[in-house]
């Protein structure tokens, strides 16, 4: 049965005119683990590496790479130059890196030992733009650790300070290293100097004893790194303390650390608009340079505050910079379109996603069908839906809650009934949400009978009533 699956796969493409999707591969490389496994085999090299050579051949690298990091979960021998050879043709074929590939092929090199390959990887990352998160910083710090070379691990873990992506796991990476390696002196200052005491303490609400330590610390004359002044700053902004927030800057400048975008975009989240816009400023000065996730948080507040011209000059910005909005600085832009019932600009905006050769995700599309069913345009929001598939993007929920809404409020009992059936085709199952909206759609359209049908079909599913479906049944009764 595999071997006509596999028939059936490779003439997708020539016989029916479609190309294979990630789905298909997913079921094919499933069906001959399977296999093997029935058979009492175990899947080896040669069977991934002809697997992985034929989705790198068909352009499929992503899901390729997906397949290499298997090999390593199942504990397979694979050379470095396998894996850089796969590095090498995506580079061939213009194929953009994402974060998941990368941290696959260092983790995988690092276990094997090749610190140098997974260095050229983390550097080529960097330079493509790419931001490591604290899942690649940890796979590369268990590498130099593992060969030794800790004058390297302490220039990462500065680094990591710096991007803010320590946490409890890279702690017991780099002490379980200095232990390994007889650094037990260095483990030791890790511990009383790289903030880990402070940063506990404020992660578990303790902000005055994070204070009273970073005092205790100072008046010794010992400073405490970058990690712990951003865990207190970012406590202090959480609690709304931002005047002691600020001052800490001024203590930072003093001990010589440097200021890093992530105590900066904790500050401007706190911060009103205009104070934001000022520390957002200084940043330049400080020659500390933002980063996407500083330009959403601004974006997001110029939103709230109906600053829409001067949160696109933002977007601008970034685009000169080099730096590229990803779909949440663009779901915010909708967002705070959409709130402001500018749907028009919003479904304009979207139309400049979708030309730039983007693909809008789950999270934008709902929010704009949300918007266009607020203001009655029940058209248009079918029109987005239906244009999902293009966009392979799956609804959700949420999707079809929010077009059922849309259509009871406009007293379209018929499509409404429509989406609910979309709902169990799909093989989603109605949560309280689903069946409070059609309760209030039916009940406002006079159909209390099925009103009734649906609360008992929500007993059987044992989805309990909520305050909001009681509220919603007996106001349908007082007014008839």
């Amino acid at each position: 049965m595999v071997d006509k699956a596999m028939g059936v796969f490779q003439n997708m493409k020539y016989v029916f005119g479609c190309v294979p999707g990630v789905r298909s591969f997913n079921t094919l490389l499933n069906a001959f683990v399977i296999s093997n496994q029935e058979s009492g085999k175990m899947s080896d090299v040669y069977s991934y590496g002809t697997f992985i050579n034929g989705l790198a051949k068909d352009g499929f690298l992503g899901e390729a790479l997906k397949v290499f990091d298997e090999m390593f979960e199942r504990e397979l021998c694979v050379k470095f130059n396998e894996g850089l050879e796969l590095w090498n043709r995506m580079k061939r074929n213009a194929q953009k890196m994402d974060l998941f590939t990368c941290s696959a092929l260092i983790h995988g090199l690092c276990e094997l030992g090749n610190v140098n390959g997974a260095e050229r990887i983390f550097k080529k990352m960097v330079e493509t733009g790419l931001s490591p998160d604290v899942v690649v910083y940890g796979a590369l710090l268990n590498g130099y650790c593992k060969v030794g070379e800790i004058k390297k691990c302490f220039e990462l873990w500065e680094v990591m300070g710096i991007e803010d992506c320590r946490n409890v796991t890279s702690y017991n990476i780099l002490m379980r290293g200095l232990f390994e390696n007889r650094k037990v002196d260095e483990a030791i200052s890790i511990w009383k100097l790289m903030g880990v005491l402070i940063h506990g303490l404020c992660k578990n609400g303790s902000l005055n004893k994070a204070l009273n330590v970073l005092q205790a610390e100072n008046e010794g004359e010992r400073c405490v790194d970058l990690y712990a002044y951003s865990s207190i700053v970012k406590g202090l902004c959480r609690e709304g303390r931002l005047d002691e927030a600020t001052a800490m800057l001024d203590l930072m400048a003093k001990q010589g650390c440097t200021l890093s975008s992530h105590v900066c975009n904790a500050l401007i989240k706190a911060s009103k608009v205009q104070e934001a816009l000022r520390f957002f400023g200084e940043m330049h000065s400080q020659n500390c340079s933002p980063t996407v996730v500083t330009y959403n948080v601004l974006i997001d507040g110029l939103c709230k505050a109906e600053r829409f011209g001067d949160a696109y000059k933002l977007v601008e910005e970034m685009l000169k910079k080099g730096w590229t909005p990803d779909m949440i600085t663009y779901s915010l832009l909708v967002d705070g379109l959409c709130r402001s019932k500018m749907v028009d600009l919003a479904l304009k905006l979207l139309n400049q996603i979708v030309s730039k050769g983007l693909k809008p995700d789950v999270t934008m599309v709902n929010i704009i069908i949300h918007g266009l069913c607020s203001v009655g345009k029940l058209e248009n929001a079918l029109q987005i839906f239906l244009s999902m598939s293009q966009w392979e993007c799956l609804p959700n929920l949420v999707t079809y809650n929010t077009l059922m809404e849309g259509f009871y409020k406009a007293r379209d009992c018929k499509n409404a009934s429509a989406v609910w059936a979309l709902i169990l085709r799909g093989g989603f199952q109605p949560d309280i949400i689903s069946y409070n909206i059609t309760l209030k759609g039916l009940s406002s359209c006079h159909r209390m009978s099925d009103a009734i049908l649906f609360f008992n079909d929500a007993r059987k599913r044992k989805i309990h009533p909520t305050a909001v479906t009681w509220n919603i049944l007996v106001r349908a009764v007082i007014c008839g």
